[in-house]
Order: C-alpha cells, then structure tokens, then sequence
C-alpha cells in the first residue's frame, strides 16, 4: 500500500500534464514550462517506485509528448528536451545501480535470514542438549545417592522397598512397580513389593489381600504373586525385556488364560535382578497407556536394578553370614555362645518381668556307639533327625541350641517346670519312636534329659545349668532314656 500510492500518482501527473500540454489551446510559456518539468517529476517518481524499465518508458513518452508539442507549435522546446533527457539518463544509470545494490542487499539480507535461522535452529537445539544433559546429571545424581544409601542398609526389607521407590520415582511416568525376587527351593517368581501410582489403580484383588494393600486389577492375588507371561519370560531368558503394547506384540499369546485381561498393561519394561551370573528377581514397571517406555527408560531401569541386585546380594551375604555366625552348620540350631547370650536376657527378663520359664538339657544316650559301629557320618544323621524332632515339637519363641557335642540346650519361654516336663517327654517319645536308618538298618535312639526352672532352681545362669546337669546325670544312672528334674 505505502509504494501503490506513489505509483497512482506518478501515472496521474502524467497523463494530466500530458493532456494539458496536448490541449489545442494557447498555454502561456511559463505554464507549458511548469507543465514540461511536471513530466520530470513523474520520471524522478519513477525511479523510485518503479524499475529502470519504468523510467525509460515514462522518459520516452515524456520525450514524445515534448515533441508533439513543439511540432504543433512548430518550434522545438529543446530546454525541457534536453533536461528531460538529462534527467531520464541519469535517472536510468541511477536505477540499474540502486537496482544491482538493492538485489545485493536482498541476497546478503537472505544470507542473514539463513543463517539466523540455522542459529536458531542450533540455539533450539543447543538449549534441548543442555536440559537432556541437565535430567542426566540429575538422574545420576539421584543413581548416585541411591548406591549409597542402599551400601549402607543391612535389612534386605528395607532394600526391596527402596529399590521399588526409587525405580518408580526416577524413571516416572508408570501405574506400578513390581518386584520379584526368585525362591531358591521352587525355582519360581515371588512377587516381594509393589509400587502403586494410587488406590485407584487396580481394585479386583480380594479384600484384605495382605500382599498387595492398594489392589492390582485382572488377576487373582495367587496368580499375580507368581508373576505373568512377561514375568516368566524375562524369568527364563534373564534378558531385560520392553513392550510397547501387549496387544500387538507376537512374542506372547494374550489370549492365555493367565495373562487374559494383562493387569490393564498396556506397555511395560521388565529387568532381570543379575548378581555373578545369578538370577535373584525382577523389577519391571507398568503403565496402562501403550507406548510409554523406549530405549532410556530401559537403559536407566537397568541401572537401577544393578544397583539394586548388588544390594540384595550384600544383605542375602550380610544376612547369611549372620546366621553362620549363630547357628551350627550341621543341625542349624543355635551355638552355644548365642545361646548363652539368650541365657542371661531371659533371665534378666523374667527377673524384670516377673515371669517364669524352664531350661531343659538334652543328651543322646550311647552316642559314642553310633559313630563306632556306623562311622561319623551315621553320627551326624542322628543328631540332624534329632535336632528336627526337638525343634518340632518346641514352641516358636522357645530357644534351641547345641550345646555340645551330642547335648542340646533348650530355653523354653514362660513354661513352668510340670510344663517344661512334659514338652520334654514328647520329645523323648518322639525321638524314641522315630525312625533312624543308619547304613539301612533301622536304629533305635534315645535320649536323657535334666530340668531346671527359674527362678524356683536358680535366679542366675550358672545355677540353671548346674541343677539341669545334675538331673541329666541322675536320668543316665537310673537307666538312661528318661526325663528327670
């Protein structure tokens, strides 16, 4: 609109400066001069809003106007001819070089619109790889931090459920966590923890479903405990595993009958839990739009469940080597030192407490015998069967320990002395009807046993053990498998 405007104009003051000079009439010479020089105003007009073309043609038809003019006044004007001229030249060779400068302007100011895009474009893409950087850095911040924290936990409870948190916070966008942990004897998947995005994710589990307090729609709680198609196929390839939709994907059937409904999954990513070539469960995530996971979520889930089978592998060890540490490697009864140790809270409790409880000692009668006749390992089956029946038939907050060679100690909690004997005699009948097979002859075995009670035989350790003893002893002169007190 700003140059239309000009360019109406321009072709206005020709066309009446052209008729009024073309007019029959007697113009006076100082208007016909006026009128003449009008034609170079439109030519300067031209130049700026029209191309060099358009100067040569309106200095042409300027030209041709003057000279109808002068041969209807049969007199040349050869003043405003030869300004005209002058001007239309110059005019002209200004336009070419206001032409060549402004197509030079026009390619440089392209040059520059190009290159400010593709600064933008790596400015765009500069911004996009800092804050990838920056979620990295923070995401291995956070992998970091994790790593110490699960070092310095000793409770594998604790682990599993830090473990599950942290996959589901760090990696985000998901319905459930789920982690399983492989049960050694069955050689099967046992769902351990569970991470739900909220109650109302998944409500058809049973009431009162201890395992999953929040509910995990499509299965049943048996099922679901045991872990799906996709659970079982990471279980057995022990290769991590990522499903865009359950739907289409054609390594599994969705028509099974376990994996019918698939929890309302849509898409999920699913790692093996890998310590020294040794399977120990599984972490996978869940969401119930399809497409939800890629490659990075992957990459980074694994991250996570190394850190994690590292640390459950420390507490499984940490936890072993406690248990070495106070039980005997071949009854896995209490040793003697723990025992001890356990002596002396019961006492202070039952002192504390007011409370009674009675200590039974054990002996197997003519032991020497069997290693003598069957050899040393027929000795130890005795005392593993024996070991077994004992802890059978003790209550569960009852203490069992060897306490030596083939004497077993037992601290039975809150039992008074007619209680205490009378556990002790099922386990003497037990063991005396029991069936040991020592180089497959069927043997007998028996045992002796003394008891002391607190606080009626003693009020300290060494008291008990003195009054249990000597009973023990007074049960192998009167005839041996007998229970005395």
């Amino acid at each position: 609109m700003k140059r239309l405007f000009p360019r109406f104009l321009a072709i206005i003051l020709f066309t009446v400066s052209g008729f009024l000079i073309l007019r029959p009439f007697d113009w006076s010479v100082s208007l016909t001069s006026s009128l003449l020089l009008s034609l170079n105003f439109v030519i300067i007009l031209s130049v700026v809003y029209f191309s060099a073309q358009g100067v040569i043609i309106f200095g042409i038809l300027s030209f041709l106007v003057i000279l109808v003019h002068s041969l209807r006044r049969a007199e040349f004007a050869i003043s405003p001819a030869i300004l005209l001229a002058a001007t239309t030249a110059l005019l002209y060779a200004y336009s070419l070089r206001f032409s060549r400068l402004s197509q030079g302007l026009n390619v440089e100011l392209e040059d520059s619109e190009e290159e400010e895009n593709i600064l933008t474009v790596e400015l765009e893409h500069s911004r996009l790889e800092h804050l990838a950087l920056k979620q990295k850095l923070q995401r291995y911040t956070t992998l970091k931090g994790l790593s110490e924290t699960l070092s310095s936990m000793s409770a594998l409870d604790e682990v599993l459920s830090r473990v599950t948190d942290e996959a589901f916070r760090i990696i985000g966008k998901s319905n459930a966590c789920l982690l399983y942990l492989v049960d050694k004897e069955k050689q099967e998947l046992r769902l351990s923890r569970t991470k739900l995005s909220g109650p109302d994710y998944g409500v058809k589990l049973k009431k009162g479903d201890i395992l999953l307090r929040q509910g995990y729609g499509g299965l049943s709680s048996e099922a679901l405990a045991k872990g799906d198609i996709f659970d079982n196929w990471v279980f057995k390839q022990r290769s991590p595993l990522v499903v865009e939709d359950t739907g289409k994907d054609f390594r599994f059937n969705i028509q099974d009958s376990v994996a019918r409904d698939l929890r309302g999954v849509r898409s999920l990513i699913s790692v093996p839990l890998v310590q020294e070539n040794k399977l120990l469960g599984i972490l996978r995530l869940d969401n119930v739009s399809a497409k939800a996971y890629g490659a990075d979520e992957l990459r980074l889930l694994d991250i996570v469940s190394g850190l994690g089978a590292v640390a459950i592998q420390n507490t499984l060890l940490y936890q072993e080597t406690q248990k070495l540490a106070i039980t005997d490697g071949l009854t896995g009864l209490f040793v003697r030192r723990y025992f001890l140790e356990r002596f002396d809270q019961e006492i202070s409790r039952g002192i504390w407490a007011n409370s009674q409880f009675a200590f039974l000692m054990i002996d197997i009668d003519g032991f020497k015998g069997y290693n003598d006749r069957y050899g040393h390992i027929a000795g130890d089956i005795v005392l593993r069967k024996v070991s077994q029946l004992i802890s059978k038939h003790t209550a569960p907050g009852d203490i069992v320990a060897r306490y030596g060679g083939e004497e077993f100690g037992i601290l039975l909690v809150n039992s008074k002395k007619h209680q205490a004997r009378g556990v002790a005699e099922r386990i003497r009948e037990n063991i005396e009807k029991g069936q040991f097979i020592l180089r497959r002859e069927p043997t007998a075995v028996r045992i002796s046993g003394g008891i002391a009670s607190f606080p009626e035989d003693g009020k300290d350790r060494e008291g008990l053990i003195q009054k249990a003893d000597q009973a023990l002893y007074r049960a192998k002169r009167e005839g041996k498998n007998r229970i005395c007190s």
